[in-house]
């Protein structure tokens, strides 16, 4: 299974920062084809590899920030233009559920995090 080589591949000491953005890639690669909900803890295997990403010294400086912004930017695109099309939900609802899971396993990222996961439940009608 390619995830948890991905994993592996992101904490190796001499991945270059371009590798390390491939990785980053994956991640919103899977989630932009999804089709069904995921099984089995996908969601934590795909956080496993940001969060590996971010841990390694040859990320890009901003790189994390900008994938969570990008991604973010993108899965509510699709969303909002695909109300009724339950794969734009299942996208959705699994960013929200990786991000949730890099709030708990990366504390440092829970400023950038927060207002992310915030939102998704705001969108979704769950707060005011």
């Amino acid at each position: 299974m390619a995830l948890p080589m991905a994993v592996i591949s992101a904490a190796h000491p001499k991945i270059t920062t371009a590798q390390l953005q491939q990785a980053l890639d994956v991640v919103a690669n899977v989630l932009a084809q999804q089709k069904k909900p995921f099984l089995d803890d996908e969601e934590e295997r795909l956080a496993t590899i940001v969060l590996r990403v971010s841990q390694n010294p040859n990320h890009a400086t901003g790189s994390i920030s900008r994938f969570f912004n990008e991604t973010d930017i993108i899965r509510w695109t699709d969303y909002t233009e695909h109300p009724h099309n339950n794969e734009a939900y299942y996208r959705v609802s699994s960013w929200k559920r990786l991000m949730m899971t890099l709030y708990f396993m990366a504390p440092s990222m829970q400023p950038t995090l927060l207002p992310l996961v915030t939102k998704y439940f705001q969108k979704m009608g769950y707060l005011d």
